[in-house]
């Protein structure tokens, strides 16, 4: 069993900042640790909402990371407070509520790319299901661990650059401004 302290959530629970944990531990893949639930960026007020991420044995980066947060405006702060534990070789897919409609955008911050969608009422689990093309019904049968690697499997593999615009995140400001 992996200790959290042995993983990148091991800083984010230190600092008090994993809030309401569906799932904080080992998942069912060998030397994979998942975690569900939010992770405050900004403060206790401001996270990150119906977390997906899991971490790779060995890598002090977290490998994959999907949810949402409220305002555009607070990606920059959300990449900062992540720091090292998010790098070049992640897959960060990160709904936001505030864009406009079928807003996908593919933005850099340094080394680190975010996928980034709008979401309207319904839930990133939904979300992730229809872009990565996961079979619902099967994924009914899973436990939380089984489901997080499921759609884990598929975001450690996930390339659709082609599929959104590639944008600075201050050209994606003035998009949205535009409405």
């Amino acid at each position: 069993m992996t200790a959290i302290t042995d993983t990148p959530f091991g800083k984010l629970e230190a600092d008090g900042r994993l809030l309401k944990p569906q799932l904080k531990a080992d998942t069912h893949v060998e030397g994979r640790f998942g975690y569900r639930g939010d992770i405050a960026y900004d403060g206790p007020e401001v996270f990150i909402k119906e977390v997906f991420a899991v971490s790779e044995a060995g890598k002090p980066a977290i490998g994959f990371l999907s949810g949402s947060i409220k305002e555009f405006e607070t990606l920059p702060k959300l990449v900062e407070s992540f720091g090292p534990l998010f790098d070049g070789a992640g897959k960060y897919l990160i709904y936001v509520g505030d864009l406009p409609r079928g807003s996908r955008w593919y933005i850099s911050f340094g080394d680190v790319k975010i996928y980034i969608v709008f979401i309207d009422d319904t839930s990133v689990y939904n979300e992730l299901i229809d872009t990565f093309y996961v079979d619902k019904v099967k994924l009914k049968k899973y436990d939380t661990s089984a489901k997080l690697d499921a759609l884990a499997d598929v975001g450690l593999k996930y390339d659709a650059v082609s599929d959104y615009q590639v944008v600075s995140y201050e050209e994606a400001l003035k998009r949205k401004a535009a409405g």
